[in-house]
């Protein structure tokens, strides 16, 4: 029995899986991640990521310690955008600046300012210029000029996924793929293995602070003996190249398919498909970036909070028994809520209009709306959300999405899925357990890196459990309240600018 252990490794947990050839998943387990956050600060203890790590891959090996037994490869994926100064060791230096950390902003415009070609530059060569927002570009930058004694202390900054590896393997490393929000990659041409000069030059990073770059499909190396011991696993697994959760995805929902993109909505919602060239399309936030495979690019697009409105939901504005009987409710509530929109943007918007300011709610609302209704509510807005977005992925395609592959912890939810088939009017194909969906894609294609699996098996084993196809009366009701979900939102605009603008 051959097996691998994949790890996911996402903002708010970590889930590991021991995955054999026929995708069978032996053992998984998750733990918990807690962020802190505050105003534009957004940081996570890097340590107890990696804790976090360990305590989820000794379950798997407790319950499945014959399949553990027989690991020969290991993957790691992970959030990106998310930066860890590491030492030679690749210990945390600092905590590591998440995603939405937008410290670094001002460092990164002031390129723009410097160098009259950058905006351009950066966008003819990488695909997105440097704004900062949450970019791994402005979390260097940050840490370079505004935290001397870290930037002293630093070896390498690091993504997540490329942290986890280190902490494996001894070894400091990053890859085309888990660099892409380094914004110092020219990615033009798939399979770069080296930085870019002009890009370098622009933004002024410190190069000896950045981890060399391997080709995608070069191992990290194998575990180090202290370490296989202490998570149980052998000393002969080899470690391959991390990538980041949405390239996973595209593994998991099988999305170099004709006529099929991936859905994941875990913490955020995002879209993914493939493409053959690299292209942009900044005035949606919808753009390229290079996958796994260096015969392919993946469009991507970050729709935004997708799960967290809903447990923030559950757990703090109505209390109707939690993600357990979601079902339940969804189905006491007729489509379309009683007229109730919810606005997901929590904390801003992303594609397919980007703004910081943003904030969320309920419109339409009235003495005959209940509890249920706002739950509903809250599911068919993160659907009108990805309604809304889905056009402009499929124009920058030139191909147009006829199924979705739905994965990640919403997905657990038969009536959440229905919803989003009714409102994006597709069919959805929801895998078996999809909330593990991302780290057993991740286990396969550690598998197939490792020349176990070609890439037809990858497609084989990404099939689906059962799709759901849209329901025309709820998509009617679905498609009168979708100009008017995008319309609230240009309504809305200016007000949370006024309210949000020292936030």
């Amino acid at each position: 029995m051959t097996t691998a252990l994949g790890i996911d490794v996402g903002t708010t947990n970590v889930k590991a899986a021991i995955v054999g050839l026929d995708g069978t998943v032996h053992a998984t387990a998750s733990r918990n991640l807690v962020a802190d956050v505050e105003g534009e600060r957004a940081e996570l203890d890097a340590d107890a990521q990696w804790r976090a790590v360990v305590d989820a891959v000794g379950a798997c090996v407790a319950a499945a310690p014959g399949a553990a037994s027989e690991i020969v490869a290991v993957g790691v994926d992970s959030q990106y955008s998310s930066i860890v100064p590491v030492d030679a060791d690749g210990r945390p230096v600092a905590p590591m600046r998440l995603w939405s950390d937008r410290r670094g902003t001002e460092r990164s415009f002031a390129i723009l300012r410097e160098h009259e070609d950058a905006f351009m530059g950066f966008i003819e060569r990488h695909g997105i210029p440097p704004v900062g927002g949450g970019l791994s570009l402005g979390h260097v930058l940050h840490l370079q000029h505004d935290c001397p004694d870290v930037h002293a202390r630093t070896a390498a900054y690091l993504e997540p996924m490329d942290h986890i590896n280190a902490r494996l393997t001894g070894r400091l490393a990053g890859n085309q793929a888990t660099q892409f929000m380094s914004q110092l990659v020219d990615n033009r041409a798939l399979g770069q293995t080296t930085y870019d000069d002009v890009l370098l030059g622009w933004s002024g990073v410190d190069a000896s602070r950045l981890p060399p770059l391997l080709p995608m499909d070069e191992p990290i190396g194998p575990v180090r003996p202290e370490v296989a011991d202490s998570l149980g696993i052998p000393a002969t697994a080899i470690v391959h190249a991390g990538v980041n959760d949405t390239q996973a995805g595209s593994i998991a929902t099988d999305a170099y398919r004709d006529g099929r993109a991936g859905l994941s909505i875990g913490t955020t919602s995002v879209l993914v498909d493939a493409i053959a060239t690299k292209e942009v399309d900044l005035d949606h936030e919808v753009l390229s970036c290079p996958g796994p495979f260096t015969d392919r690019y993946l469009v991507f697009a970050e729709n935004g909070l997708g799960g967290k409105p809903l447990e923030h939901v559950l757990d703090n504005v109505v209390h109707t028994g939690g993600f357990d009987t979601l079902d339940e409710v969804l189905d006491r509530v007729p489509a379309g809520s009683g007229g109730v929109l919810f606005l997901p943007w929590l904390r801003g918007s992303m594609a397919p209009a980007n703004d910081q300011h943003m904030r969320g709610g309920y419109v339409n609302m009235s003495l005959e709306t209940g509890r249920n209704e706002l739950v509903r509510a809250t599911c068919e807005g993160v659907a009108h959300n990805l309604a809304w977005l889905l056009p402009h992925a499929e124009a920058l395609t030139g191909e147009p999405v006829r199924e979705l592959v739905f994965v990640g912890g919403a997905a657990r939810s038969a009536g959440w899925a229905q919803i989003v088939a009714d409102v994006l009017d597709r069919p959805v194909l929801v895998p078996d357990r999809p909330e593990v969906a991302i780290a057993r894609a991740t286990a396969l294609l550690a598998l197939h890196r490792h020349g176990d699996l070609d890439r037809d098996d990858l497609s084989r084993l990404a099939s689906s459990g059962g799709t759901l196809h849209p329901i025309a009366a709820h998509h009617d009701v679905y498609a009168r309240h979708q100009p008017q979900f995008e319309a609230v939102f240009e309504a809305l605009r200016p007000i949370s600018a006024a309210l949000n603008a020292g936030s």
